[in-house]
Formats: C-alpha cells, sequence, structure tokens
C-alpha cells in the first residue's frame, strides 16, 4: 500500500516513541482544558463554602499577655522555714503556666468582671448555662504556654468581644497576682484593698469623663478634633502639590493625545513608532511577512510567474502584507483611543482635586470652631485616665513592696485590644478550600477521562484500531448560512473544503486508480455523519473533473434528497431502478452548481428494504454505473441498527467507516469492523467527525485545519461567517 498523507498518517514509530513525553503532556493539558468547567466548578463550590463557613462562625478574637517568672531567690525573714525554689526549672514554669487556667483562678476572673451571676451566666451569645458549663466553656478559650528557651509565659483569651478579650487577659495576669499575694503576705491585704477601692472610684470618674468627651464629639461631628488638626494642614498641601502635579500630568497627556492624531495611515511610517512596532501581534504579522518574503524569493527563483507554487507564494505574500497593514491601522486606532482616554482622565482629575481641595480649606475653618471646648474636656479625661492609672500600677507594685516574699512573675506586655479576629482564619480557609477544590475537581477530571472510550485524538484511534486515520472532520467547519450548502463546493479559502480535498488525496493514495473507483460510506450508529461526509468527498472528486455520482442506498433513513430539496423520498431512484420502473439514467440527478457531480435519491419507499437488497443484482447497477461515470460514492445505513451494509460492503473497491470523535465508544467502532470484515469488505480506513477544533488535539488534523489556506486576503466581513452543520 503506497505511503499515505503525512498529515493524516501517524508519525513512524520511532518517532511516536521518542515523542512519548511530549504526548502524554499534551494529553494532560488536553485532559486540563476539556474539564476546565468541572475544576472550575469545584473550585467555585469551595470558594461558596469557604464563605458560608466564614459568615456563619462567629468571629474570635485573641488578646496575649505576656509575663516574665523573676529568677531572683526568696527574701524572707527566716530563711530556714523556706523551702528554696529554682524558677529556671521547666517544672516550675510549668506548674506557674498551669496556675493561670486553674477554674478557681478563672471564677474569680468572671465574677471579677461581672460575667457571672448567681443563677447562671449569661454569654455574649444570648444562651444561658449553668455556672459549670460556663467556667468550662471559657477555660477551653484560655491558654498559657512557655516561650521557647526564655522564661516568657504568653497567657492568651479568645472570645467573641475584642475589647472583652483584652480586659479578661488582663484580669487574669491581674487575679493571679492577687491571689499569689494573699496566698503568701496577708500583710498587704488592706492595701489591696484599699487600693482596689481607689480604682474603682478612680474608674468611675474615668468613665464619666470619657462618656463627656464622646458625647461632644458626637455633637460635633468628629472623632478627634487634635487628629484632625494634625491632619487637615498636610491634607492641603498634599491636595496643592497633587492639583499642581495633575496639571502637569494633563499638559503631558493633552500633547500626547496631539501627537497620536498626527500618525498617518501609511504603513511604513506606522511601523516607525515604537508602540505600533512593539505590538505582539504587529511583531508577529511582521516575522510572518519576513518569513514569506524569503519563501517567496526562493520561489521566485525555481518557478515562473505562472507556475501554481508562484501564484500561491504571491498570495501568501500579498495576504500578509495586507493582513500588516490593517493590524498596524487597528493598532494606530487603539493608541489613539488610549490616549484620549488618558487625556480625558487627566482633566477629570483635576477638576476633582480643585473641588477636594476647596472642600478641605471649607474644614479647616469650621474645624477650628470646636475646638475650644474639645480641648477642655480632652484635658479632663487625660487627667482621670492618668489617676486610673496610677493606682492600678500601684496596685500591681504593692506585691513589690512587701519584704517577706519575692515577686514571682511580672507583666512584659499587657494585652491590647486586638483589631482583627484570631478566627475564623479568613485567607487561610479560602486558600485551604481552593486548594481542595482545585484537588477534587482534577480528581474527578481523571476520573472520567478514564472512564472516557471514545476516540479523542487521531493517535488514540489509530493504535486502538489498527487503520489508518483517511481525514478528520472538525466540529466546527465556517460555511454558509444556508444548511444545503456544499462545504467541499466552496473557495479554496474554506477550512472545510480543504478537509475534503486532504480526504480524496488520501483515498486516492489506497491503490491504483482502477482498483479504487467505488466507495461506499457507513457507520456504526445513525447521525455520526456519515452522508455529509459522502456527499462532501463525492463533490470534491467531481473538482477533479470526474464524473461522479452519489447513489444514497440508506433506504430506510435516507437523507441524501432531503440535503438537496429539503424533501424525503418524492423523486424517483434506487428502489425505482431495482424494481425495474426507471432506467439508470433517469434516476441520475444532475447538480445545478457542480456540473460533473450527479446523485441518485433512494426512491420510492419499500415495506422492507433488507428483503429487496437481498433479491437485486447490486453488481449490474456498480457495473451500469462505472461505464457511465469516473467514480461513484455510496451512502448507506448505519451497520448497527440494520444488516442493509452488510450485503453490499463487499462489492465495492474501498469502504470508508465515519466515527463521531468524543461521542462514539471505542467498542462500538470495533464491533462494527468485526462485523466488515466478517463480509470481506475492503476497509480502507476510518473518518473522525465532528472532532473539537482546539490546540493539542492530535497534532495532525489540527494543524492543517489552522493552516490551510490561512486567511490571507480574506476580508473581514467573510471571516465572521455562520458555521454550517455536519450532522447528518
Amino acid at each position: 500500500m503506497p505511503n499515505l498523507d503525512p498529515l493524516d498518517l501517524p508519525p513512524p514509530q520511532e518517532q511516536t516513541t521518542q515523542s512519548g513525553g511530549l504526548g502524554d503532556f499534551h494529553t494532560f493539558l488536553r485532559t486540563i482544558l476539556d474539564k476546565s468547567w468541572l475544576i472550575i466548578s469545584c473550585i467555585v463550590l469551595a470558594v461558596i463554602g469557604a464563605a458560608v463557613y466564614v459568615e456563619v462562625t462567629p468571629k474570635t478574637y485573641e488578646a496575649v499577655t505576656t509575663v516574665q517568672v523573676e529568677q531572683e531567690d526568696a527574701k524572707v525573714v527566716k530563711a530556714e522555714q523556706v523551702v528554696s525554689e529554682d524558677l529556671r526549672s521547666q517544672d516550675i514554669m510549668n506548674t506557674v503556666a498551669q496556675k493561670m487556667c486553674n477554674d478557681a483562678l478563672l471564677l474569680e476572673v468572671l465574677e471579677t468582671n461581672h460575667l457571672m451571676s448567681p443563677d447562671g451566666a449569661y454569654p455574649l451569645d444570648g444562651s444561658k448555662l449553668n455556672r459549670e458549663e460556663y467556667l468550662k466553656k471559657f477555660s477551653r478559650n484560655v491558654k498559657a504556654s512557655l516561650r521557647r528557651n526564655s522564661r516568657l509565659i504568653d497567657i492568651s483569651v479568645a472570645t467573641t468581644n475584642a475589647a472583652l478579650s483584652a480586659r479578661l487577659a488582663n484580669s487574669l495576669v491581674a487575679n493571679y497576682l492577687g491571689e499569689d499575694a494573699l496566698a503568701q503576705h496577708t500583710t498587704t491585704g488592706n492595701a489591696s484593698e484599699y487600693l482596689q477601692k481607689q480604682a474603682e472610684d478612680q474608674k468611675e470618674k474615668l468613665t464619666k469623663s470619657e462618656q463627656a468627651l464622646q458625647d461632644y464629639r458626637k455633637q460635633a461631628g468628629a472623632i478627634s478634633l487634635e487628629q484632625s488638626q494634625d491632619i487637615i494642614t498636610p491634607e492641603l498641601q498634599d491636595l496643592q502639590r497633587r492639583l499642581t502635579q495633575s496639571k502637569a500630568d494633563l499638559v503631558q497627556a493633552e500633547g500626547a493625545y496631539k501627537d497620536s492624531l498626527k500618525m498617518t495611515t501609511n504603513l511604513d511610517m506606522l511601523l516607525a513608532y515604537t508602540n505600533v512596532l512593539s505590538d505582539p501581534e504587529v511583531a508577529q504579522i511582521s516575522q510572518d511577512l519576513a518569513k514569506h518574503e524569503m519563501e517567496f524569493v526562493l520561489v521566485k527563483q525555481r518557478y515562473r510567474e505562472k507556475h501554481p507554487k508562484y501564484i500561491q507564494a504571491w498570495a501568501y505574500l500579498n495576504g500578509t502584507r495586507d493582513q500588516l497593514t490593517a493590524t498596524a491601522e487597528r493598532v494606530r486606532s487603539r493608541i489613539q483611543e488610549s490616549m484620549r482616554i488618558a487625556f480625558e482622565k487627566a482633566s477629570t482629575a483635576q477638576e476633582g482635586l480643585e473641588s477636594q481641595l476647596t472642600q478641605a480649606k471649607t474644614n479647616a475653618l469650621a474645624l477650628g470652631d470646636v475646638g475650644i471646648r474639645y480641648g477642655v474636656l480632652s484635658r479632663d479625661y487625660e487627667t482621670a485616665k492618668k489617676g486610673y492609672e496610677d493606682i492600678i500600677q500601684r496596685l500591681n507594685e504593692t506585691h513589690v513592696e512587701a519584704q517577706l516574699a519575692p515577686e514571682r512573675i511580672r507583666v512584659i506586655q499587657k494585652a491590647l485590644v486586638p483589631v482583627k479576629p484570631a478566627s475564623p482564619k479568613v485567607l487561610l480557609t479560602f486558600a485551604v478550600d481552593i486548594f481542595g477544590g482545585l484537588i477534587a475537581g482534577l480528581l474527578v477530571c481523571f476520573i472520567l477521562e478514564a472512564a472516557n472510550t471514545t476516540f479523542r485524538t487521531v493517535d488514540e484511534a489509530e493504535q486502538y484500531l489498527a487503520l489508518p486515520v483517511l481525514g478528520t472532520v472538525p466540529k466546527l467547519i465556517k460555511g454558509k448560512q444556508d444548511a444545503r450548502k456544499l462545504v467541499a463546493a466552496e473557495g479554496s479559502q474554506s477550512t472545510g473544503a480543504e478537509v475534503f480535498r486532504t480526504l480524496r488525496t488520501t483515498l486516492s493514495m489506497l491503490g491504483p486508480e482502477k482498483d479504487r473507483r467505488t466507495y461506499l460510506f457507513t457507520s456504526s450508529l445513525p447521525s455520526e455523519g456519515k452522508t455529509f461526509t459522502s456527499l462532501n468527498y463525492a463533490v470534491s472528486l467531481a473538482q477533479q473533473d470526474l464524473r461522479t455520482l452519489l447513489i444514497d442506498i440508506d433506504l430506510r433513513r435516507p437523507s441524501v434528497e432531503q440535503y438537496f430539496t429539503g424533501k424525503r423520498s418524492t423523486l424517483p431512484g434506487v428502489t425505482d431502478y431495482f424494481l425495474g420502473r426507471k432506467k439508470f439514467s433517469e434516476v441520475c440527478i444532475q447538480h445545478e452548481e457542480t456540473g460533473k457531480f450527479f446523485w441518485m435519491p433512494s426512491g420510492t419507499s419499500v415495506p422492507n428494504p433488507l428483503e429487496l437488497l437481498t433479491k437485486v443484482d447490486f453488481m449490474q447497477m456498480i457495473n451500469e454505473g462505472l461505464s457511465q461515470f469516473d467514480r461513484i460514492v455510496i451512502d448507506t445505513a448505519p451497520l448497527l441498527p440494520v444488516s442493509d451494509t452488510l450485503l453490499l460492503a463487499s462489492k465495492v473497491q474501498t469502504v470508508v467507516l465515519v466515527v463521531q470523535g468524543c461521542k462514539t465508544s471505542r467498542k462500538v467502532v470495533e464491533r462494527s469492523l468485526q462485523l466488515l470484515n466478517k463480509a470481506n469488505a475492503p476497509i480502507g480506513g476510518i473518518v473522525l467527525n465532528l472532532m473539537p477544533n482546539r490546540r493539542f488535539a492530535g497534532y495532525y488534523y489540527s494543524y492543517y485545519h489552522g493552516y490551510g489556506y490561512g486567511h490571507y486576503g480574506v476580508k473581514d466581513k467573510d471571516k465572521d461567517s455562520v458555521k454550517a452543520s455536519v450532522n447528518a
């Protein structure tokens, strides 16, 4: 058998083996692209789940107080009565940390902060718990952890209220210090009680002062007048500086816009502009133009002007040059539009800054009127705050003043009111959920891919069936809006026409011309495109100046007549010839547009087509047809639903099996080939129909579908032609 067209046949075995890694990568990438919607859906569901979790989960704020365990030995009156302890020991550090979280201390903290009532506790979420349950719940939110290789302990308290978390963390340390001092130094009890009473009084005074200041803030409409005064002057300076810069930017944008309007439509002058030449599309087409110019020089040296290759190379060169001119003009328009938008934005920005500067000056004048009363209230608040902090400091220092025992711990860092919640961790939650959704999507994607038993590439079909792929018809073929338009009869620039020219070339290479005059097209199942393929293949033969006859012997569901006339079984045809009602020449219809193309409808419907095909002499029809036509193409019924085709398959010279890519199961195709082999059918190969027109789908057919005659010289309105149906 002669070598087939390299655009359709797989590469030699050694090339396939060497490029296996690249093929695996293409398969992997194709799988990801095909199932991208599934992966995106899983990620979206994961993001929705994370959003629901973040929204439903209460926000918890964690405040941390850091204390340091002291090293000094105890200073007591009678040292022999005290057992010395080394606080640097890890066991002692752990003991102190555990004491920070004991139930008695936590209960005292809750009672001190008025979070317990005699008959039960009332959490912030509104639910009522008994004392034991509430204490247990609170203990889970309190942690004391040691810092490694140090004498520092971090005490953290987590609640749903940020201010409460900080208050409880500080209160926990204060109560621990109080309990420790009370247990070791009874002499400090009166001083602590007095300081505690003073602290409560000072706290009440501080609260009233703060409330008065806050009420005036609301009345004056300012959060902090002092901060506003510190902000307003720099703001005015900043606005003035930005306005000056905006005016300079406006002048620059206006000049750039006017310069862009001076750009001409001359290609050479446009390419002189850096912005146009650096455009990726212009750069790519410029490279293609240079390449075609070099190729044209070589063709010009070898061929004359009327030679087809010389004409083709000249058409490529002119088409690329026209495409470059159109692209450069689009880039010029895009640059002019961007310069215009930049100029308008600069103008709008200047107007906005002028308005902001006017408003800021007005606010500065109004701010001074309310600043006097605010200053008086602020000084009262600062005085009360300083007095309260002094009392608290003296209360904490009471233990230091005791001479009978050492200070066991001291506060390094008081708890501050947390700004951001500690949980849920939004970024971490979304990151984990997105990653999980991606993994789940990939897993489902590859499970579905592993379960897919269809042919998705040329390599898969040839390796599994051990038959050549004679041609591939893409799922989306650009054609005219009329669904009855013959794709193969379109111009030389049509991708669909090139598909069937390639199929015509491939079939012609299967053997000598005298042995390849009758072709039978069939499929495993209905609606795989056999009628569309056989019809357009017959037209492509007629374009070679060969008298070609297309015979519709699908007597159960004929489609050829409906394709041409829009009706079914209204004209005399095959059945009328077999029954002797019509002569052969009377049922052959010449196509109006393609003079050498004739077609024969299925004819009048018969009750039992299989019985008719069993009785008639099919070879007589073939011989009579070959005496009048150069080629005969036969469209038959699908193999698996009925057995009509098996009666005819052995009586033609070439049988072509049409397989719908990415849909028909491999087992179905394999069963059809087994039936054809049992019927001694001369199988020439298969045609993959309705193949997705995508990248990484097998480089054989995707290459020439994208290459073909390209779009050189095609007008923009022709590029937007409507996609024709290819399903029979």
